[in-house]
């Protein structure tokens, strides 16, 4: 599945293209995630996700191949999990907006297999709004000072473990208008059917 979206970043161009090379700052910014360690180049970590009453948990890797030039991070992922496996390749382009904010650009293709893909399908585009505007306010909040930089050394990888992401509870809105486009769908039948009746 191939998604697009975009954030704001409250900095300039340059100290957002830092930030956002920092893995080790970042990666409390990403709902669910746990990173664990790194050996050579590649980032090793959990991202722990549940959908109602099911629950899953993926370990795996991600590599990040920074070209400065083009101010781009593309970011290669795989895990897998108790329920299936997931793989992806997301592609951060940061835009100069002004001297004081930058807006990343944010391109991906995901793959996403086992039961939890099968129940959140076709959700998964809304889903990935959510959660990109969460890492977004995250991503804020360290900008702020509001949460503590725990890494002072990129070696020294001490974050602690965050809760499942609740990908019901993120997907609800996209869950209610669903529903919502079904309720008017069904008013529709019935006002059509009770027309007929009166024929």
């Amino acid at each position: 599945m191939e998604l697009t979206d975009s954030f704001g970043v409250a900095l300039p161009v340059d100290a957002a293209w830092e930030l956002l090379n920092n893995v080790e700052r970042i990666a409390p910014c990403v709902p669910g995630a746990f990173l664990q360690e790194k050996v050579d180049e590649e980032y090793r970590g959990v991202v722990k996700v549940r959908f109602g009453a099911l629950s899953a948990q993926y370990a795996g890797t991600a590599i990040f191949v920074p070209d400065e030039e083009r101010r781009r991070i593309v970011i290669h992922a795989k895990g897998e999990g108790t329920q299936g496996a997931a793989e992806a390749r997301i592609t951060a382009t940061l835009e100069e907006m002004s001297a004081a904010t930058t807006q990343v650009n944010v391109d991906a293709a995901i793959e996403v297999g086992g039961r939890v893909a099968q129940i959140g399908q076709r959700i998964l585009p809304d889903l990935t709004q959510v959660l990109t505007a969460q890492f977004a306010e995250n991503l804020t909040a360290v900008i702020a000072g509001v949460e503590p930089d725990p890494f002072h050394q990129p070696s020294d990888i001490d974050m602690p473990e965050p809760e499942a992401l609740d990908l019901l509870d993120a997907a609800r809105p996209s869950l209610f208008r669903r529903l919502g486009s079904l309720g008017a769908l069904g008013v529709l039948v019935a006002i059509v059917r009770s027309l007929r009746r009166r024929r």
